[in-house]
């Protein structure tokens, strides 16, 4: 019987958990705001913080310290997760109540530059900004009474104004008004994936047995497990519309422990299966046009993919 994977994590570490995993852009050369980061240039400048830290930093390159951008006010630190376009910067101060994992976040924008400094509103149990749409953030944190539940909200960026958009479910990728979205690092897998369209105001479920997710081009495509999620050992690559309509199977039948990752190229569609009997993971490589699978060695996956 295939043991259901569960990551344990102390009710800190998981809360901070949905932080360090970033919002990635699916149109990452034409969206306007993105995720900031020590390691991502978003128009002239590198712009962080290190979640412990009083500090927003900014550099115009990867290597030195960088010069602060603003200080979080008395008691407050500044959240890990921001975003910017390159000349506005969306940002949270969190101030911590220490019980449960509560707080009160307060939202600022700012300029690159360091002016114009503004609140634009507070929210309840903030864990940090996912991502921008048409006047309107993106934000992860919980409801105050299960800090391992987090879940998206909504905010007016003119008046403040709050409100849960997707229950148990934060944003991992964006697709113009599409929000690829699905339950907080800490879930045990599978799970269920949702495309919200912030347009609509619509989440629609695309699997409730989900390994791995990713928008490419016009598509959804996604792993998913066959079966009884807790007995089964069989997955299958799909695919969808930005709706979440028209599924389609592209690879059947995959045995494996669990699949580690999808990634999807011009050409290939790349995912990692472990195997739990050869204690290894095992990759392959699938090709869109002409519908065949093959084996490739862990070198060519690295290459293939981008990920070492």
């Amino acid at each position: 019987m295939k043991k259901q994977r569960m990551i344990f994590v102390g009710l800190w570490m998981l809360f901070f958990m949905v932080c360090l995993l970033p919002v990635t852009s699916a149109e990452a050369k034409t969206s306007a705001f993105r995720q900031c980061g020590r390691e991502t240039k978003t128009g002239k400048y590198y712009i962080w913080s290190d979640n412990s830290s009083r500090y927003l930093y900014a550099a115009t390159s990867k290597s030195g310290n960088g010069s602060v951008l603003t200080e979080a006010s008395d008691g407050r630190r500044i959240a890990y997760m921001q975003i910017s376009d390159g000349f506005t910067v969306y940002y949270v101060e969190v101030e911590d109540s220490g019980q449960n994992g509560n707080n009160t976040g307060y939202v600022y924008r700012i300029k690159v530059d360091g002016s114009g400094k503004k609140q634009i509103g507070v929210m309840k149990n903030v864990s940090g900004i996912t991502t921008y749409y048409k006047g309107n953030l993106y934000l992860s944190g919980h409801d105050g009474y299960s800090p391992m539940d987090i879940h998206t909200y909504r905010m007016n960026v003119k008046n403040g104004a709050a409100k849960r958009v997707m229950k148990n479910a934060c944003v991992r990728e964006q697709k113009g008004q599409y929000l690829l979205a699905r339950p907080n690092g800490g879930a045990p897998c599978p799970v269920a994936y949702y495309v919200y369209n912030c347009k609509t105001g619509k989440a629609t479920r695309i699997t409730k047995k989900g390994e791995a997710a990713c928008f490419f081009r016009n598509k959804i495509y996604y792993a998913e497990c066959i079966g009884d999620p807790h007995n089964s050992s069989t997955f299958r690559i799909r695919r969808c519309s930005l709706s979440g309509k028209g599924k389609k199977t592209l690879v059947n039948k995959i045995k494996a422990a669990y699949i580690e990752s999808l990634t999807l190229t011009s050409k290939y569609a790349y995912y990692a299966c472990y195997d739990s009997k050869r204690n290894k993971t095992i990759y392959y490589r699938y090709n869109l046009k002409t519908k065949k699978k093959a084996k490739i060695s862990h070198e060519k996956f690295k290459l293939g993919t981008g990920y070492f």
